[in-house]
């Protein structure tokens, strides 16, 4: 039987393919402990996208209560938290392009009619979310300044610097997936309305079109589908890979240039390719900064695909 907890929390991370959940516990005063997680698929909404999809939120947890077998009920249920790939607002979600919510939303209101107004709420930015998770979690006490460079489906980038999340004003800061870097005449579109932004060329969808402009063709449909050949040695995938891990190299040098973080994290599903990524990134780096020599250091996150559920749980 699986061991039962007092508290319940569940965390939240909605991305443009899958909302995933995670389950997490609590009995004391005791770090919140992972449980388990589900996952649903991210359901595309052409109109009133922000209830449709907190809708489905709701029902897949419903859901899960139903089935779990820890004793979760809605009564036990002290916190949830969300991790939305967009800019937040004193918990409020501003818009999120990739998921097609195009206005404001309280996220914590429905929330609470939901599942009770005792229930705590949090909504985060995705890329800040994952960052607290990782610095939280196994970084706190020995840095004090990091980046976490999530390459997901889209991309997202969390800044912390002397201990604190960087957000801005109007919770833009460190949305670097947005900084424009291909001027090409072809630059593709982005969600945000722009053309040419880092998450068009890098990250789950970008290093596959990459590799389709460079080669005028549509086979790549995730980034899996160049990493996985350009690893064996093909030269075509190799390049693609290198020309859109080029554009990210372009944004951790401005992230250097301005915060000089002193380390700097990937995370995200094109994560699980491990040190193959990291050392095509130092090398591109290493052409772009030359007013030091000291590079960050940069490895793979612990908690790859999950650091945003986590990131929300520890702040409830």
């Amino acid at each position: 039987m699986s061991r039962k907890f007092k508290k319940y929390y569940i965390g939240v991370d909605v991305g443009g393919t899958s909302i995933k959940f995670g389950v997490f516990g609590q009995n004391g005063t005791e770090n919140k402990k992972f449980i388990t997680k589900f996952s649903v698929e991210t359901s595309f909404r052409k109109r009133n996208a922000e209830r449709l999809i907190t809708k489905d939120i709701f029902n897949a947890i419903d859901n899960y209560i139903e089935i779990n077998d820890i004793g979760m009920t809605k009564r036990n249920i002290y916190g949830i938290g969300y991790a939305i790939p967009g800019p937040v607002v004193k918990n409020t979600v501003v818009r999120a392009v990739n998921i097609n919510w195009k206005k404001k939303y309280d996220l914590v209101g429905a929330t609470k009619k939901h599942y009770g107004k005792n229930v705590n709420v949090i909504v985060l930015n995705d890329g800040n979310a994952a960052a607290l998770g990782e610095y939280n979690y196994y970084l706190k006490g020995k840095y004090q300044s990091m980046c976490l460079m999530t390459l997901g489906t889209a991309v997202g980038i969390g800044i912390i610097i002397d201990g604190k999340l960087v957000e801005g004003k109007h919770g833009i800061a460190g949305e670097l997936s947005h900084l424009k870097v291909d001027h090409s005449k072809d630059a593709l579109k982005c969600n945000c309305g722009n053309y040419g932004c880092l998450e068009t060329v890098t990250g789950g969808k970008g290093i596959a079109n990459v590799y389709n402009r460079m080669y005028h063709t549509n086979t790549a449909k995730v980034a899996t589908d160049v990493i996985w050949p350009a690893r064996k040695g093909n030269k075509k995938a190799l390049a693609a890979l290198e020309h859109s891990l080029g554009y990210l190299s372009m944004a951790i040098s401005i992230i250097m240039l301005v915060y000089e973080p002193e380390i700097i994290l990937i995370g995200g599903g094109v994560s699980h390719e491990g040190k193959f990524i990291i050392d095509i990134i130092k090398k591109s780096l290493k052409g772009k900064v030359f007013i030091t020599k000291k590079l960050p250091k940069i490895v793979i996150a612990k908690l790859k695909n999950q650091a945003g559920m986590y990131g929300v749980v520890s702040e409830l």
